[in-house]
């Protein structure tokens, strides 16, 4: 399902800004280091190589609050300026004072996360608020941000659809699903991209993060879903395929169908079976839409404009595969770990030390993946971290749809900030994901109080 509002509410954005184009000095794009933002953000910059605007963008990750952030732009009252925020946004609180104080400077959200609208003030007419949450879609099953952004740049110009491909990729590292499970506009673009024969579609057995293996590496290193039969290890996958009659050496994508049918059966997984698709003018790892995603997330943090450069090369280059199989190997492994881990278990969260047993830099994207491959109770509420070399504690929060459901519509962010009004800590993040620091002793606090905090939702 579409929504005719938004349809017609982004067409006003999109007619706005085309309007008031000639009269910006510059335009300022700053996108999440995700590749949902990575791709977010190359729409953004392709739009306005177009137009012939210019502007300069900046990757930011999250790892400050707003309100430290938004001064290092050095905004001043002279310059006429456009501001998008693509896959992020600062909280409508703030951006709101911002757009008060800053009359000259036109504010573009393009954010696919919920947006809280101050409800004792109007909003002020220099902003351009396209956060589709607020007209009832759900901003990850229905519209991630690089969709958001496709459907905003191409509103302002047609030919922009030459770039539906870069919306699939962030569609698919985002959503996480497989083609036949997009749903609404990530639909729409994805049948879009086939159209203009820019990916084609298979069907098969579908292991992401390792579609381009031959079957025994595949289902060890698989973080879509983690094997749990295999456990990471590929000699416990060679094994399992032997006594299947299976020849591990075949690629994912030559499986015969009986052979499929096998695996299937023999796998704990419901979700092995699938559509995926191929970019048939890319090579190797960078065929495959999430894969694909997956290295621009792993390079985006620390190399973000190597990121960038990645979408438009046909092949990925060597230090970057074995960037991507060292990452993707490591966090089944990791997954792996997780599950054998002792876990401080209440009755609406779990809590899992990962001190001396997961380096500290997989501490998020194992959270992540644990949470997307319900390797916890989906029903509860994930708190996974430990003690860094600063002496902090540091805590990645994961919860599910169904969990934010049952409590409300209330999620990680929204226990993160009650914890840290209470008890001190900072943090944040959106509804299925964050962070919170804190001092050492207030980790036995969030394990004792996290229930009465959740309730309290």
């Amino acid at each position: 399902m579409t929504s005719k509002n938004f349809d017609q509410h982004l067409e006003m954005c999109a007619l706005e800004f085309s309007e008031k184009r000639s009269t910006y000095d510059k335009v300022i794009s700053i996108h999440h280091t995700d590749a949902d933002g990575i791709c977010s953000g190359i729409l953004i910059a392709k739009l306005l190589d177009k137009l012939r605007i210019p502007y300069i963008q900046q990757g930011f990750n999250l790892e400050v609050p707003w309100d430290e952030f938004l001064p290092t732009l050095a905004l001043n009252t002279e310059q006429k300026l456009a501001i998008f925020f693509s896959d992020l946004g600062p909280s409508g609180e703030l951006l709101w004072t911002y757009a008060k104080k800053f009359p000259n400077i036109d504010f573009f959200i393009l954010d696919h996360h919920r947006f809280q609208v101050p409800s004792s003030e109007n909003q002020p007419q220099n902003i351009y608020n396209a956060n589709p949450t607020l007209f009832g879609l759900h901003g990850l099953k229905e519209i991630v941000g690089a969709a958001l952004n496709y459907l905003f740049v191409t509103s302002v110009d047609e030919s922009m659809r030459k770039y539906a491909w870069i919306a699939i990729i962030g569609i698919s590292g985002d959503s996480l699903n497989h083609f036949d499970e997009f749903q609404s506009y990530n639909r729409v673009i994805l049948e879009e991209g086939l159209s203009l024969e820019q990916l084609e579609k298979r069907e098969g057995i579908c292991l992401f993060g390792a579609q381009f293996e031959r079957i025994d590496k595949a289902l060890a290193t698989s973080i879509l879903p983690f094997i749990p039969e295999v456990g990471g290890s590929r000699k416990q996958a060679k094994t399992l395929l032997q006594n299947l009659g299976i020849d591990p050496s075949v690629k994912v994508e030559d499986l015969e169908p009986e052979d499929v049918a096998k695996l299937e059966k023999a796998l704990s997984p419901k979700t092995l079976l699938g559509e995926y698709g191929v970019f048939p003018k890319k090579f190797g790892i960078l065929r495959h839409p999430f894969e694909h995603a997956q290295i621009l997330s792993i390079l985006g943090s620390k190399q973000l404009n190597e990121a960038k450069n990645m979408l438009g090369r046909p092949r990925i280059t060597a230090d970057v595969k074995k960037k991507f199989t060292e990452y993707i190997s490591a966090l089944s492994h990791n997954l792996a770990t997780f599950v054998s881990l002792p876990k401080a278990e209440t009755t609406h969260a779990i809590c899992v030390d990962l001190t001396s047993s997961i380096p500290l830099e997989m501490w998020s994207d194992t959270g992540s993946f644990a949470s997307i491959n319900q390797l916890y109770d989906p029903m509860k509420m994930l708190f996974i971290g430990g003690q860094t070399p600063e002496g902090v504690y540091k805590v990645s929060v994961r919860c599910t749809p169904e969990f934010i459901a049952a409590h409300n519509q209330q999620g990680a962010v929204h226990v993160i900030r009650a914890f840290t009004a209470k008890f001190g800590g900072n943090g944040g993040g959106h509804g299925l994901a964050g962070g919170i620091r804190l001092s050492l002793e207030l980790y036995p606090v969030l394990i004792q109080h996290v229930d009465e905090i959740i309730k309290g939702l």
